[in-house]
């Protein structure tokens, strides 16, 4: 019975009925996130550079010293320069390269007395031209001529390099055809030396080993590397031979290197798969520590400075207590991993109460909370990736990304709660590393404050420089109070002015896709919806002129009352533009739009009427869902009269309905709601009726104006149409302003109506009439 009463309070309190998918994302998040963390008692020896230690630290077990990753990676560069390259040399290559270049020197000949016979065809032409014998000396001369364009198209497609210098079709017309077989020869001796010496198949720079190991008969020769060319260096070599047999204005000295470069194969191959087992067998052999630190022995005692010796001891020592987490029975990891959860719990709530208490609307819509989840994930599994898989720097994790994409999607004091969250959650995973949260608390704050309110996408750039700034400004603090040496500051500093250079890029490129998977609208899409091009505006611009200026003139009223209670102003004016697009349908009906005497409403009922007017609400949500208007817009159609009476028509039936002893149904002069649940749609409804109402007054004044203002909110209230909106009764105030403020309703409506503020109790004013 007890046990029911406590799960009934919860589930009242909770809203678990209602919330069960926020609930249970939340829960999936910190799940997974405790998998990702490290083992709790590691994270005890979890320190940095310089930092002074908080207790003394004993070994608790006998364990290995690891190597640091530098000297580690030392040790294995010098063994793996110790295994030789293998390398097999390919006597196939040789001979089959040497035929490659006499079947081209053969086809060299054949075009060459293709065009000997084509000569003399076309001599013979000429001569014969009135002779019997011409038809035959033409059909030999077509021949020859086709004969002649076979055997070149067949070279440019077996050897394409010959279209790139004209000097091969003057060498192929060469009147001295002895002079090919001497050329053949010596392009085939200068590869035979080449080969002689040895071509490697991979470039000089790839050998990293001292030795290399040449198969090239029953026992395999041991020698240095730099013994044989790579193809680069025998080309080069190859040019300098021919230099030797041919003079510099030799046109084949430039054509027999091409011939060099296209048949000059490598003969030593390089046997990848063999090196790389013996390699892999070599580094397996390299020993990982470097000695050992025996049980009970005292690593660092209490308040000591942390150097890079006692750093060595604790981070293998956190590695040594990681790797028993699998040793350990169930129960032990259980327990830590219930630990792991508790804490998380208590962090990422943080975040969540937040949500919960101040941004309700947002925790309403589980896809939100999906998205704020995936986030989190997100920014910690790229800690986990970065700083202990790939034990890179810290200053890598783009902490600043999440905040600023969190407040150009939301808000500024979500992003910077968040980024809290997010900052205590990796400075506790990476040891209690206070340095970290110091660095991703200012960097992030900087970068919320420049974009808070993003207009312009040059905000970015500017946010960029100012976090370049910022990083400057805090590492050189970190590096002066904790006495590190300079090479750490300046590489410390070098990594977080590039992630301060990509976050925002990266940001940029986040947002358009989030906003576009989660359907989320940003301060950048609303501006673009104000431009008077978008097409809604332009046919609202076109079908109901009046209308349009209504929206306008509210635009700017929500605008200013927006901005005096610290609303969402470029929502506001946003929303006035499209609350009354659904006029357009029968914009006739509506007052502003009649420019006639005649009425329509006066050939209709009551009722009629009151359905007409009412019918915009809908049109307008039709019209908004067909152009693709978001949700968060589209809210203020419905919203902006909530279920309010059309008034007029109401009282008129009234009217008639006692004249006639009849009943008026009221439901069917109300609209369909429903009421205003933000403050933004509660200021443009109090927007939309003030700015209607005074345009009625006769003479308006700046206390008729006051008091029609004071008027509506009353009726507002009254009819519980603000029941549901957040906006308090100082807001209110807030909202309409005072007769000689400079923010809120009334100085707007001073502006637009010209009205000077005139006090008839003070002899000065009345001096001025």
């Amino acid at each position: 019975m007890h046990l029911n009463k406590t799960f009934n309070w919860f589930k009242k309190n909770l809203f678990l009925d209602h919330y069960w998918p926020q609930y249970l994302t939340i829960f999936s998040l910190i799940i997974i996130v405790s998998i990702l963390f490290p083992q709790g008692q590691s994270l005890q020896y979890a320190y940095q550079l310089n930092d002074i230690s908080r207790d003394p630290i004993i070994a608790p077990f006998t364990f290995p010293i690891l190597k640091s990753a530098d000297r580690l990676n030392k040790d294995l560069e010098d063994k793996k320069r110790s295994v030789p390259f293998i390398f097999n040399r390919d006597k196939k290559v040789v001979n089959t390269q040497i035929d490659a270049i006499k079947n081209f020197f053969l086809k060299v000949k054949s075009i060459n007395r293709a065009n000997s016979r084509l000569t003399e065809s076309r001599r013979l032409v000429y001569e014969r031209k009135y002779d019997k014998q011409y038809e035959k000396a033409k059909l030999e001369f077509i021949a020859d001529s086709t004969n002649l364009d076979l055997l070149l198209n067949d070279m440019s497609r077996s050897y394409p390099f010959t279209l790139e210098k004209n000097d091969w079709a003057f060498y192929f017309n060469s009147s001295n055809p002895e002079k090919f077989q001497s050329h053949s020869e010596l392009v085939i001796q200068t590869c035979r030396n080449r080969w002689v010496e040895g071509i490697y198949d991979i470039p000089m720079k790839e050998i990293v080993s001292d030795k290399v190991t040449i198969n090239q008969g029953e026992v395999p020769d041991l020698a240095n590397p730099d013994n044989f060319n790579d193809l680069e260096s025998a080309w080069i070599k190859s040019k300098k031979e021919l230099m030797t047999y041919f003079k510099v204005e030799d046109r084949f000295l430039n054509l027999g290197y091409d011939l060099v470069v296209e048949f000059m194969k490598p003969n030593i191959i390089y046997d990848k798969e063999l090196t790389n087992v013996r390699q892999k067998e070599s580094l397996d052999k390299v020993p990982r520590s470097q000695g050992v630190v025996l049980k009970n022995e005292l690593i660092v005692d209490a308040n000591m400075r942390i150097t890079d010796e006692v750093l060595l001891k604790l981070n293998s020592l956190s590695a040594s207590v990681e790797g028993q987490r699998y040793q350990t029975g169930m129960l032990n990891g259980f327990k830590g991993l219930m630990g792991r959860i508790i804490l998380l719990s208590v962090i990422i709530s943080l975040f969540f109460t937040f949500l919960i208490i101040y941004r309700k609307h947002v925790f309403d819509d589980w896809k939100m909370v999906l998205l704020i989840c995936i986030i989190f994930f997100v920014q910690i599994a790229l800690t986990h990736v970065i700083v202990i898989r790939m034990e890179w720097s810290e200053y890598l994790v783009p902490i600043t990304m999440v905040a600023m994409t969190l407040t150009i999607l939301f808000d500024a004091r979500m992003g910077f709660i968040a980024t809290t969250s997010l900052a205590i959650l990796m400075g506790i995973m990476m040891g209690q590393n206070i340095d970290l949260v110091i660095v991703s608390l200012f960097t992030s704050t900087i970068a919320i404050y420049n974009i808070r309110k993003l207009r312009k996408r040059s905000q970015l750039f500017i946010t960029m420089f100012s976090l370049m700034a910022a990083s400057i400004i805090v590492i050189i603090g970190i590096g002066l109070f904790k006495e590190n040496s300079f090479a750490m500051v300046l590489r410390d500093m070098q990594f977080l002015l590039l992630n301060s250079i990509l976050a925002p890029i990266l940001t940029y490129g986040l947002v358009g896709l989030l906003e576009m998977v989660f359907e989320v609208t940003n301060d950048l899409t609303l501006i673009e919806l104000l431009d008077f091009d978008h097409p809604l505006l332009k046919e609202a611009q076109r079908k109901t002129n009046g209308t349009f200026n209504h929206s306008i003139v509210v635009g700017n009223l929500a605008e200013a009352c927006a901005k005096a209670i610290g609303a969402h102003s470029l929502l506001c004016r946003v929303g006035a533009y499209y609350h009354d697009i659904g006029k357009m349908a029968k914009s006739e009906y509506f007052i502003e739009n009649q420019f006639r005497d005649n009425n329509k409403h006066d050939k209709i009922t009551n009722t009629m009427s009151a359905k007409i007017i009412r019918s915009h609400v809908n049109e307008g949500l039709r019209l908004a869902d067909e152009h693709g208007i978001p949700k968060i817009v589209s809210d203020f159609i419905p919203m902006h009269h909530g279920t309010a009476r059309v008034e007029y028509f109401y009282r008129l039936a009234l009217k008639d309905a006692e004249e006639n002893g009849t009943k008026v149904d009221e439901s069917a002069y109300r609209y369909p709601g429903p009421k205003p649940n933000t403050k933004e749609t509660g200021i443009l409804m109090i927007c939309d009726a003030v700015e209607g109402a005074v345009r009625s007054i006769r003479e308006p004044d700046i206390f008729k104006i006051e008091a029609m203002i004071d008027k509506i909110i009353k009726e507002k209230i009254a009819d519980g149409q603000l029941n549901d909106c957040p906006l308090t009764l100082d807001e209110l105030n807030k909202i309409k302003g005072s007769v000689d403020g400079t923010s809120g309703m009334l100085p707007v409506l001073r502006g637009i109506y010209h009205i000077r503020v005139e006090y008839p109790d003070d002899p000065k004013n009345i001096s001025n009439k």
